[in-house]
């Protein structure tokens, strides 16, 4: 059998052009079954578009379009669907022939955990749907019903196993049309899963996922064949592809080992790009400080985009180093980005007499927030009048414990790294520059003096972050166990041997900027637990029942 597969990088909500991509690959393609994501029609994750008045009925419609326009080929499309007996949404695939549709599958395990939120939506599928080609029974398998939240970082507990229901049905065949998201190392675990499945029980699997930046999630492709004999075929990570596989063949596939760095480096390039193509804007701006967080961020941003689509923003104040200054522009010099220098000093001094004139005095914190306040005022504004995006540059070190400022250096649309933590933002910043004719660059794009000097906010004096914050090899470790791996205090402090009332106070400092972190950009996710959608904590919270416990 010829299994065909479409990785497609749909844009959510856009029926008409998901279908008539759909539509056109699929008569491009000479294969006995056609395989695309799950939900091709709309693109993943819908999320409250489900809702809306006649957003499911025009992809049904859509669907029965494909149905007509490919009469010839046995295809599987991805879609919700009204469940007329029952009143209920599903999530399902329609599986078309001679114009038609022959079946329709139900996802069964709807995952409500991490950035998922199906049962909100969706009623779960009551049985498994199996459909013939020739002598072959073919069995489906949507995302989850497949990997049973085995990919997850902590895997939910299912009271069925659709998979084994459909090996018990006799399918000598397994398809998995899925939309699942990237976090690094998943894609490795995926296929050494599927093809351990393949081989213990005989069969051949296809799995068809979509690829593709939507929102905050970012869906890294990868779609696979595997059987018994090893890897038949596997498609592109982090770009559309399509690819037809000889089921019957009997050469089988290298399986490269992932590195990490670039796994990320291509999720933030493609989660920037999408983000940016699908919004309908062209023009990235950002504040360069000649630190390592922005040189990293306009240089995935000039992967991204161009360099002729990204401006930096150089805002020098009475704290910048001269250093700092010099970083900046030999950043933006290798990455040939226009730049823009607007010195911060006169509206700093205006900020500070309108605050003498009325009998108050901006020092500390406030002085130094104040400075970020201006600098964030000033991007927005050249935002505004060029049309531009603003990006954030953040890290997830510096959400995690507040080391931030609200409407200054948190401004901007999207967050780029603020799912990497400070520790991976070196490690990323030195393997693009190791590999930088690999990243797309001419030469190394980043300052060395930025990676290498100690990170400073320049707000006062002689600062520098380990003023406030633990070493950030200290820091991460303790931030990785409690925010990734949901660790208690106790927990951390065993893991780490590291004072109980130290890490206590690490993690109280993470409870407090929660309201900042509600308040954030969009964050392009890479981990397995990633800020807003990913960790939903409250605001209006203690943690004296655990501290209460854990510290006596």
């Amino acid at each position: 059998m010829h299994i065909g597969m479409l990785q497609l990088n749909p844009t959510v909500g856009d029926v008409a052009g998901n279908t008539r991509q759909i539509i056109d690959a699929i008569h491009s393609m000479d294969a006995d079954v056609i395989l695309t994501p799950e939900m091709s029609i709309c693109g993943y994750p819908p999320r409250d578009l489900l809702c809306c008045s006649g957003f499911i009925q025009a992809c049904q419609e859509a669907v029965e379009s494909v149905a007509k326009a490919c009469t010839q080929k046995t295809v599987l499309i991805g879609h919700p669907r009204l469940d007329c007996a029952t009143s209920t949404v599903r999530n399902s695939v329609s599986v078309l022939q001679r114009g038609e549709v022959v079946a329709v599958c139900d996802k069964q395990l709807l995952p409500s955990y991490d950035i998922f939120d199906e049962k909100r939506y969706f009623d779960s599928g009551e049985t498994v749907c199996c459909f013939t080609v020739g002598e072959t029974k073919i069995g489906v398998a949507i995302c989850e019903d497949f990997w049973r939240g085995l990919d997850a970082y902590s895997a939910p507990t299912y009271g069925c196993n659709p998979v084994q229901q459909l090996l018990d049905a006799g399918c000598s065949f397994l398809v998995s049309p899925s939309a699942s998201p990237f976090v690094v190392g998943k894609h490795e675990a995926h296929v050494e899963y599927a093809m351990d499945l393949a081989a213990e029980h005989d069969i051949t699997i296809a799995v068809c996922n979509q690829v593709g930046g939507n929102d905050d999630l970012v869906f890294d492709g990868g779609s696979f064949v595997a059987s018994s004999n090893g890897l038949l075929g596997k498609m592109q990570l982090f770009a559309a592809d399509s690819l037809v596989v000889d089921t019957e063949k009997n050469s089988v596939e290298h399986i490269f080992a992932s590195c990490e760095n670039e796994e990320r480096y291509k999720a933030l390039v493609l989660g920037t790009k999408d983000y940016f193509h699908k919004t309908g804007h062209t023009k990235a701006l950002l504040g360069l400080s000649g630190g390592i967080d922005s040189a990293l961020v306009a240089t995935i941003a000039v992967a991204a985009l161009g360099k002729e689509s990204v401006t930096g923003v150089l805002m020098p104040s009475r704290y910048s180093s001269l250093g700092s200054v010099e970083d900046a522009e030999q950043l933006a010099r290798d990455l040939r980005i226009e730049t823009v220098t607007l010195p911060i000093e006169h509206m700093h001094d205006a900020f500070e007499r309108t605050i003498s004139d009325s009998c108050l005095e901006a020092k500390g914190l406030s002085e130094e927030n104040a400075q970020a306040r201006i600098r964030g005022l000033l991007l927005m504004a050249l935002a505004n009048q060029h049309g531009s995006l603003l990006l954030a540059t953040g890290n997830k070190s510096e959400l995690s414990v507040g080391y931030s400022t609200l409407y200054g250096d948190m401004s901007g649309a999207v967050s780029v790294i603020g799912d990497i933590y400070k520790t991976d933002v070196w490690a990323m910043s030195n393997w693009i520059n190791h590999t930088f004719a690999q990243c797309g660059f001419i030469s190394t794009p980043i300052p060395q003096s930025s990676i290498t000097k100690p990170p400073s906010a320049e707000l006062r004096p002689g600062q520098i972050d380990q003023d406030s914050l633990p070493a950030y090899d200290e820091l991460d470790a303790i931030l990785r166990l409690h925010i990734d791996l949901d660790m208690c205090i106790v927990e951390v402090a065993e893991e780490l041997g590291l004072e109980v009332g130290f890490v206590a106070n690490i993690i109280k400092m993470v409870d407090i900027a929660q309201f900042k972190r509600d308040q954030a950009s969009v964050i392009l996710k890479t981990s397995a637990r990633t800020f807003g959608r990913g960790r939903r904590m409250p605001i209006v919270m203690k943690r004296n029942w655990a501290t209460a416990r854990e510290t006596t």
